[in-house]
């Protein structure tokens, strides 16, 4: 007979140990008496030792040291409601991390805050081209907070990590250099911009020839020396082009590691059980969540009480929690009484369109990262006219970056720059050419339709008997015609590029989970301003299970052109805060 073990209660639990959670044990724990757990899956890691020395790229990123164990825990895919869903079991579109800290220990990052027609998506748009512009089977919507609101959240989280970049809107005052179309800010980022690379500097060239806005990305790694709000002292970043899939090993990278668990441990009221899995958000029979049951190393199962519980994992594990806390109370599991969990999924366009060879020149490609080239918004959002063109929505325009490897890129490098990928002359042509050829990127929106959805897989479990999530998903004709527009704008930039040689990819192929592209994965448990519309309130509140809160980028509607982060972490900035200050002086109650 298995004995459970039955823990002290506590105000708060979290479902992980990532950005999110550390926030909200950062932003609540100091000025209150509470007490709160984090069930993390990974491992404990912290900059040193862990990351002393640590450029192994095959580790890294070839055997993805850092990611999840997709033999105990994947997802299943398929392109269409008709066709058959099989488990990723190898790394492809998507790398989700695991450890303590979560994904911020290895990410890129880059920073951004969402444009401010991106939080009034269909009001926007149906208002600009009327509402026939939309196609009826896109499901976007507008956000129930819009970008004023948010604004306190996104300087407190970018002072937070010391965010480099350069303002384009300081009060409404359009600045030289910067962003032109970013939302106002209230103050500059608290550092200055990092240094752009060599093909950086090209693609700047190069657009602003065309009359374009290049600036300078937005960063989470430090340009110099940093001491944060908390009184951490950081150093400044080495442009050593081991960063993404990697942890940083002087701290220039801004992660739970560096910023906020230091705090909240320091409270002696935050503990971090590694290597515990939840396999169960409990309920009591009038449907409010009791806690957690998770599984330790040894298989050692627990109950950990809790007034309040938070999904922070990764995204698709937030959907698939929810799913799976059935009970007769919420018999197609928690916040899912209208059957809204796991609609509106979304992703990201990140895509190549176009790359060039430039004989005879070198790059340094294997330094810096994706903070260390400038991108253009030209082309992103609705902040140019769609008036005459035939699709909605829009990306990010950036030069391709450092951290290119031997081990990584040589598969792929010289794809339709030579007539063959095998033999004496590409091997020969792969050693002339291996820092000399670079790409230009978009970073696209993700709008959500009927047809992309996630729910539980009939068939496939994980390594605890429970259904894997079973994602339903393909790029529409909206993102073909959309791709197709700024391939053609990416195409004119790179001859402005003047490569010796050019290779061109038009069209935007079919969505492939074996295929890399990025980890933002969003929406499934999305917020909005009813239970008719919406899985949880503007603070991630379940509308069914009100001591139920989703932190992440489960909570987003669709997606829009550019990475979540920035966003996820003022989110939950705004959930902390809500919760410290009005939550548990009226608990159970929903927050409006």
């Amino acid at each position: 007979m298995t004995t459970v073990r039955r823990h002290s209660p506590v105000e708060i639990v979290t479902i992980g140990a990532g950005m999110t959670a550390s926030i909200l044990a950062a932003r609540v724990l100091p000025e209150t008496g509470h007490r709160m757990v984090s069930i993390e899956q990974g491992p404990a890691q912290w900059t040193y030792p862990d990351f002393a020395h640590n450029h192994d790229s095959l580790r890294y990123s070839q055997r993805f040291a850092m990611m999840q164990d997709l033999s105990k825990l994947s997802w299943t895919w398929r392109p269409n409601a008709s066709a058959p869903a099989l488990p990723m079991r190898q790394y492809g579109s998507f790398h989700p991390g695991q450890g303590l800290g979560g994904s911020l220990v290895h990410w890129t990052g880059l920073t951004w805050r969402f444009l401010p027609t991106d939080f009034k998506y269909r009001s926007h748009h149906v208002e600009r081209y009327g509402a026939d512009r939309i196609p009826a089977e896109m499901t976007v919507r507008d956000w129930p907070v819009d970008y004023a609101e948010l604004e306190p959240y996104y300087d407190a989280f970018e002072y937070d990590i010391g965010v480099s970049g350069l303002a384009g809107n300081l009060g409404g005052r359009i600045l030289p250099g910067g962003n032109p179309f970013e939302g106002p800010r209230q103050r500059p980022y608290p550092n200055p911009p990092m240094a752009d690379s060599a093909f950086g500097k090209l693609f700047g060239q190069a657009c602003s020839e065309r009359d374009l806005h290049p600036f300078p990305t937005p960063s989470g790694l430090l340009s110099r020396g940093w001491t944060d709000p908390y009184g951490n002292v950081r150093a400044g970043c080495l442009y050593c082009g081991f960063c993404t899939r990697f942890g940083c090993e002087v701290g220039a990278k801004a992660s739970p590691l560096t910023t906020w668990l230091p705090v909240a441990l320091a409270t002696d009221r935050y503990e971090v059980r590694t290597r515990c899995h939840v396999v169960r958000i409990d309920t009591a029979t009038d449907g409010r969540a009791t806690g957690v049951t998770y599984v330790d190393a040894q298989g050692g199962e627990h109950f950990q009480p809790a007034e309040v519980v938070i999904a922070s994992a990764y995204s698709l594990e937030n959907v698939r929690n929810l799913l799976l806390a059935r009970s007769d109370k919420h018999p197609q599991g928690i916040g899912n009484d209208r059957g809204l969990v796991g609609r509106n999924y979304t992703y990201q366009l990140e895509q190549t369109p176009v790359k060039g060879l430039w004989e005879n020149t070198r790059f340094n490609f294997f330094m810096g990262n994706g903070c260390t080239v400038p991108q253009i918004y030209d082309y992103n959002g609705d902040v140019f006219d769609h008036s005459d063109l035939d699709f909605v929505g829009g990306a990010a325009l950036f030069a391709e970056a450092g951290q290119r490897d031997p081990v990584t890129s040589v598969g792929t490098l010289l794809e339709d720059l030579t007539d063959r990928q095998w033999g004496a002359e590409w091997k020969a042509m792969l050693g002339r050419s291996w820092d000399s050829v670079g790409g230009i990127n978009t970073e696209g929106e993700s709008p959500a339709y009927t047809g992309n959805f996630c729910d539980l897989d009939p068939t496939y479990t994980d390594a605890w008997g429970l259904p894997l999530l079973r994602i339903t998903f393909d790029w529409m004709e909206n993102e073909r015609r959309m791709y197709r527009f700024l391939a053609a704008r990416c195409v004119e930039i790179m001859r402005a590029m003047r490569p010796d040689r050019m290779a061109v990819q038009p069209e935007l192929p079919p969505y492939r989970i074996d295929e890399y592209q990025s980890t933002h994965a969003t929406g499934g448990a999305i917020m909005g301003t009813d239970p008719g519309n919406s899985v949880t309130n503007s603070y991630g509140q379940v509308w069914d299970t009100p001591n139920v809160f989703v932190t992440g980028a489960a909570l987003f509607p669709q997606n829009p052109g550019a990475n979540p982060s920035g966003t996820v972490g003022a989110l939950a900035i705004r959930t902390a805060e809500t919760l410290r200050d009005r939550y548990f002086s009226a608990p159970g109650e929903l927050l409006t």
